[in-house]
């Protein structure tokens, strides 16, 4: 089911026990000389789609969020971004608003690296203000992580390693999915690589110091028939994944647990 087509009525009524809404989140950012600023937008809604249509009568699909957090890359002409704590803002309105709604898994299945720190503390957030949100399972995951092991670099033939920006795995699902947006003969890299080996360390820095095109891997090496068989192996993986969670079991108040009536039923009451 389509979120977007469903009226309030049906919402009020729908089993939301095991309906699972999946939010795709993603970017309107530079993604080299070949790509299009909506590539993250365009690969996460691809995967989205397909899921959706093996698992339309469990999963409620909403429309993709376009605006994502990406000031490491505005050096880079094109680029609309959002700052981090506005990004924790809209998040955590966009779960209040599902969770007030009534339902109780809700994926937000992100597309763009930018999202992740913020993602995580918006949820983290309402699971710490609200009865509702914390008995609620508010999850994010993106899809390179969550399938990770299926986009192993020699299962599809990869010069590289893993999925970076605008690279080798990004250009070749682009291929695949929306090959008339993509220009290789533009394609190329940013330069030397730099071996970044902070030993746990994160270490902060905008995306002009370590590409001068913006893009980064060897997009040069991509194929059409590689992106067909990554965008098949995630859908598969992610697929799997919302199965799963459809049936994941709600968790309860352990014993002699205190302050249970301390926060609002309902989220931002």
């Amino acid at each position: 089911m389509r979120y977007g087509e469903l009226r309030w009525p049906d919402i009020q009524q729908m089993d939301k026990q095991r309906a699972v809404v999946v939010c795709p989140l993603a970017s309107l950012e530079q993604h080299g000389h070949h790509l299009p600023l909506l590539t993250d937008t365009l690969l996460v809604t691809g995967v989205a789609e397909r899921v959706h249509q093996r698992l339309s009568e469990q999963v409620l699909l909403t429309p993709t969020l376009w605006l994502g957090a990406s000031d490491h890359h505005l050096d880079f002409p094109g680029t609309v971004s959002v700052r981090n704590t506005i990004y924790v803002e809209l998040i955590k309105d966009v779960a209040r608003s599902f969770v007030r709604a009534g339902f109780r898994r809700i994926l937000f299945l992100n597309g763009h690296g930018g999202n992740i720190a913020p993602g995580e503390v918006a949820l983290t957030e309402m699971a710490n203000s609200s009865d509702a949100c914390d008995a609620a399972h508010l999850a994010l995951g993106s899809y390179w992580t969550l399938a990770s092991a299926e986009m192993d670099a020699a299962r599809h033939g990869m010069s590289t390693p893993a999925l970076s920006h605008a690279c080798e795995y990004e250009t070749s699902m682009m291929l695949f999915l929306h090959e008339e947006l993509v220009a290789m003969e533009s394609a190329r890299g940013g330069g030397p690589q730099v071996v970044e080996d902070h030993r746990g360390v994160a270490v902060a820095g905008r995306f002009h110091r370590r590409t001068r095109t913006g893009a980064l891997g060897q997009p040069e090496a991509s194929t059409k028939e590689k992106g067909e068989t990554l965008i098949q192996a995630i859908v598969d993986r992610v697929s799997d994944f919302l199965g799963d969670f459809a049936e994941w079991p709600f968790r309860d108040v352990l014993p002699e647990s205190f302050g249970q009536d301390s926060r609002a039923a309902h989220p931002g009451e």
